[in-house]
Order: structure tokens, then sequence, then C-alpha cells
């Protein structure tokens, strides 16, 4: 937790140029509209109880789609209790100094928002590509996969809650694990 002297030591020219432009930020607009992207990204897999074959395998698919949050999310809290890096809003002069004293203060990076979705939207597109490989929707499944966690990033940024660079590396960390748990257990039969 960070104590009234810390606070008062923290100077957002210590920041990066790119991510500096995220410490004026503090949007509740966007912090509610980036929580609408990831709770329904959870749903997504319930999309295979449409295909017959989909849904033959949905116990299956599930497992695979567990395993993947799960990865995610370990490798999300596992960087927010390494690097302990504070959030854009503690810099925020008119942000109350009971909600920059709070644990959560200290877990900027990397955004779990913007992991959690791209993990989920890239397990989706990377299914449904495997099961449907000559769709016709398979450039609008992959465009949704990359858009939703963008602009799910952009809100944390928006919002106060991240730097860019906490979001483009929950980006990848988020995409790499929904891409590649179901490439892992692909059946090569």
């Amino acid at each position: 937790l960070f104590t009234p002297d810390e606070l008062q030591t923290l100077n957002p020219m210590d920041i990066n140029a790119f991510d500096r432009l995220a410490t004026g930020k503090n949007s509740m607009k966007a912090h509610y509209a980036s929580n609408v992207p990831l709770y329904g990204s959870y749903a997504l897999p319930v999309l295979f109880l449409a295909d017959k074959e989909t849904r033959r395998d949905f116990p299956q698919i599930l497992s695979l789609f567990s395993e993947t949050i799960l990865l995610n999310a370990g490798v999300t809290f596992l960087m927010k209790s390494t690097f302990r890096r504070p959030r854009p809003y503690v810099f925020d002069p008119n942000v109350d100094l009971t909600r920059k004293q709070k644990r959560n203060a200290k877990a900027s990076f990397v955004s779990g928002h913007t992991s959690t979705t791209a993990a989920n939207t890239f397990f989706m597109a990377k299914v449904y590509s495997d099961y449907f490989p000559d769709s016709k929707l398979k450039p609008y499944v992959w465009g949704s996969a990359i858009v939703v966690p963008a602009v799910t990033g952009y809100l944390r940024v928006r919002a106060g809650r991240h730097y860019p660079t906490d979001t483009i590396a929950g980006y990848i960390i988020g995409a790499a694990a929904g891409y590649f748990v179901t490439y892992l257990h692909r059946n090569t039969d």
C-alpha cells in the first residue's frame, strides 16, 4: 500500500512519454464500459452449443477454455504481483487519497481486462477456425477477436486504470494463451 509520503514523491515525469498520457485520465464511464467485453467474453464458448459437432465436443472445448482462463490469470497475476506498477490514477491530484492507498493501486502492469478478453476471444476464434476451416465467417470471427480486446485496452487507458504498455502487454499475453492452448492440444490424426 502507498503511504501518503510515498504518494507525494511520485512524479508523472518519471513515466515514459508514451505511457504518461494515461495519467490524466479517470473516466468511470470507460471503466464500466470496459467490463462489458470482459464479462461478455466469458460466455463465448456457449456459442459452440449451436452446432452439432461442437456440441458433441463441448466438454473438451470447455476444458480447454478453462485451461486458457487459468493460464492467462496465472501469468497476469504473476506480472501484477512482480512489477507492482502504480496505476495512472495514482498520479491524479483529483483522485481521493483512500483510493490511491488501496492494494489495487499498485497493480497496473499488466491489464487483466485486456489479457482476459484477448484470451477469451482468441480462444473462440481459434476453436472456430479449427472446426470450420472453410467458413466464410472466419474473417469476421478473427476480426472480432482482434478488435474487442483492443477496444477493451483503450477503455482501460481512458479509465485511468492502465498505461498503454500495460494493455499492449496484456493483449499479447491473452492472445498467446487463447491461441496456443488450443494449438498445443490440437488433434494431429
